[in-house]
């Protein structure tokens, strides 16, 4: 297959798809097909204007913050990946619009049957947060996956901003904007390998959780307010910034359960509780744990250097966490140069919400908090 990325930082989104357009075309005789991230910032007629733009492509987009174009990340800007492909190599689409009421309705059952069908596919799945339900939504769905070695699942939740009170994590396909589901991309006649990159290491003491819903922990080892615990980490911090906690995620301590290790971030911290950025459940037990950005940087080179050992790709994808960009700080574009330089390979990809993948023996799908999530892709011959 033939890819390329390219960007426009044009304000006025008809103008920057435009400019998208006749710089495509200049590299392009034919599209097959066209992956956007989008920033929020451009409201809901982004169908529609795609459409009359790119006349009869087939496409799909997705709210991204901050996406990669090859080993740069670009932010406030459009960002697309295109697909030529020069043998048998297709897209097919799939979507569900709402999944908020998924256990009053059959979408659990319509994705799974959709999966089961083409699991001789890749599956690119990226998602909207859909009120925080689509970490139980994954779930469920991963219970339904008749086939027993899930490597061919992965994605990413949008990353997005409140703007008019709603906090956007759209996705945009045939026409509609979806605002609490998912879309599915998936790659006929494609090799792929996935690797995981983490960095992180657990440390101290080790916590029980006796009480805890969906995302909060309320309490740990029997009666201890976990958001106490958590507040004590920034005593003495002067106006402290709840995403210094970013650099201590929750490691869960389940030697059966994660292909890496499964983090968990923190989002907010109250008097009560303590609200994370993916699902817990009571009796896990966890540490906090921690990483220098040589650490993580080190990690993606080794798992760079497995996924190149198995494939020569043609284009690679990377769903990093928002907090992991954080983190990184000044480095952050070190970690896509590090994929870029090795692969020597287009890049895309974008900062996310969580992301999507398959466990350690790949029996089930996971959302992971603070991981690089990367992909080598490759048309079959």
């Amino acid at each position: 297959m033939k890819t390329k990325v390219y960007s426009s930082s044009k304000n006025i989104f008809i103008d920057a798809l435009k400019e998208l357009k006749n710089q495509i075309e200049k590299d392009f005789k034919r599209i097959d097909f066209l992956l956007f991230a989008i920033p929020p910032k451009f409201g809901r007629d982004v169908p529609k204007k795609i459409e009359t733009v790119f006349t009869n492509i087939d496409y799909a987009g997705f709210h991204a913050i901050s996406a990669f174009k090859d080993d740069s990340i670009i932010e406030d800007s459009i960002t697309v990946v295109v697909f030529q492909f020069k043998k048998r190599a297709k897209v097919k689409k799939f979507y569900i619009e709402d999944i908020r009421d998924f256990q009053k309705n059959e979408n659990i059952e319509k994705t799974a049957n959709y999966l089961n069908s083409n699991k001789n596919s890749f599956h690119i799945l990226l998602a909207g947060l859909a009120e925080k339900k689509f970490a139980l939504f994954l779930e469920k769905l991963s219970s339904h996956i008749d086939y027993n070695h899930i490597d061919n699942i992965v994605g990413g939740i949008s990353s997005g901003e409140v703007i008019d009170e709603e906090l956007r994590t759209w996705q945009f396909i045939d026409g509609k904007t979806i605002k609490n589901g998912f879309i599915i991309i998936s790659f006929e006649n494609v090799k792929a390998k996935i690797g995981i990159s983490l960095g992180f290491k657990p440390y101290g003491v080790t916590y029980k959780i006796t009480k805890a819903k969906d995302s909060k922990i309320y309490e740990v080892d029997s009666g201890v307010k976990f958001a106490k615990v958590v507040k004590r980490l920034l005593k003495g911090i002067e106006n402290p910034d709840f995403k210094y906690l970013w650099y201590l995620p929750l490691n869960i301590l389940d030697e059966t359960d994660g292909y890496v290790s499964t983090l968990r971030t923190i989002e907010k911290v109250n008097s009560e509780y303590v609200k994370l950025f993916g699902p817990v459940k009571k009796g896990q037990y966890f540490k906090l744990s921690f990483a220098t950005e040589d650490d993580i940087l080190k990690e993606d080179r080794n798992v760079a250097k497995e996924i190149k050992s198995k494939i020569d790709p043609e284009i690679i994808f990377n769903f990093s966490c928002v907090a992991r960009e954080y983190i990184l700080g000044n480095k952050k574009e070190k970690e896509i140069k590090i994929y870029v330089d090795i692969f020597k390979t287009p890049a895309f990809g974008f900062f996310t919400f969580g992301e999507i993948g398959p466990d350690r023996y790949f029996k089930k799908l996971k959302l992971y908090n603070e991981t690089s999530l990367l992909i080598g892709l490759k048309e079959n011959d």
